[in-house]
């Protein structure tokens, strides 16, 4: 999911190449002028727009996580049935996955080795998101389940979610479907969702 680089500001630009750099280089790995190159802007932009390289790492990681927090959102749209809501969530988050599938890799990664890197999502989860989804989940299985089983269901469809994204073209190598096909996705959420509420 390539962003057209000629439709974006040169604040956007920068963005994005730091968002790219970080996901394949990680955190620490984020030279000012491999940035610039890859914006194709030149090297004072960066100080320009965002006053240093590393003010520029921190927003473009905050861009990435406000991506995955505002997927929550369809969460909170009582206007739509719950099942509606819960599956617009889930294509809206894989969506946002795939727009830089090696920050989300290198995301996860840091996550999995407690790594001091920004964790704002983690926060947010803890905070927000995993009670909304709970609450969301606990209405569409008949509050049926355990706090304890709610929460497993819940950290199975995240990790349906997560799974292609880590382990990315090759995916349809192992399962014999391309993930970051939409349509091919969409099923797989639908069956993903169908699973979590039976």
């Amino acid at each position: 999911m390539e962003h057209d680089c000629d439709s974006l500001s040169p604040k956007e630009k920068i963005l994005d190449a730091t968002m790219k750099i970080i996901g394949t280089k990680g955190y620490q790995h984020v030279p000012s002028r491999k940035i610039a190159a890859l914006a194709h802007v030149n090297v004072a932009s960066i100080n320009y727009y965002f006053g240093s390289k590393d003010t520029v790492v921190n927003e473009a990681l905050k861009a990435f996580n406000a991506k995955l927090m505002s997927s929550f959102n369809y969460l909170d749209d009582l206007e739509l049935p719950p099942e509606t809501r819960l599956q617009k969530f889930l294509r809206t988050y894989a969506d946002y996955t795939l727009e830089y599938p090696d920050i989300f890799r290198n995301f996860v990664d840091q996550v999995s080795h407690e790594s001091e890197a920004p964790c704002e999502y983690i926060e947010f989860m803890k905070e927000t998101g995993l009670n909304k989804l709970k609450v969301l989940v606990h209405e569409l299985t008949g509050n049926q389940l355990s706090e304890t089983e709610l929460v497993m269901r819940i950290f199975q469809l995240f990790s349906s979610l997560e799974y292609p994204v880590l382990v990315g073209d090759k995916m349809n190598n192992i399962a014999h479907f391309d993930y970051y096909d939409q349509e091919c996705r969409y099923r797989y959420i639908d069956l993903a969702l169908k699973a979590l509420i039976k």
